[in-house]
């Protein structure tokens, strides 16, 4: 209900790289969808989105199995604690 401003930007973040593998004609999968998160947190130069950027990242790694084969060393390369504001299950 009361979701923090990362958290929104997380899940807009999130719906960018989705867009942007549909607008691509690209297949969706969580490989896919982490690496295009990869692509876009190597070029962010706003912190806030960085952090959002990782947290998307975490979460999909986390979420879809098929995300988590080598994504784990990009997210240290961001710069960004992912696991800073992640959500508890």
């Amino acid at each position: 209900m009361y979701r923090s401003k990362i958290e929104k930007l997380t899940d807009y973040v999130t719906g960018e790289a989705v867009a942007a593998l549909l607008e691509q004609n690209a297949s969706i999968s969580g490989a896919s969808l982490a690496n295009r998160l990869k692509v876009m947190a190597m070029t962010e130069t706003d912190s806030d989105r960085q952090q959002a950027l990782a947290l998307a990242l975490a979460e999909v790694c986390r979420e879809l199995p098929s995300a988590r084969v080598g994504a784990e060393p990009t997210m240290h390369n961001l710069g960004v604690r992912a696991s800073a504001g992640a959500k508890k299950q």
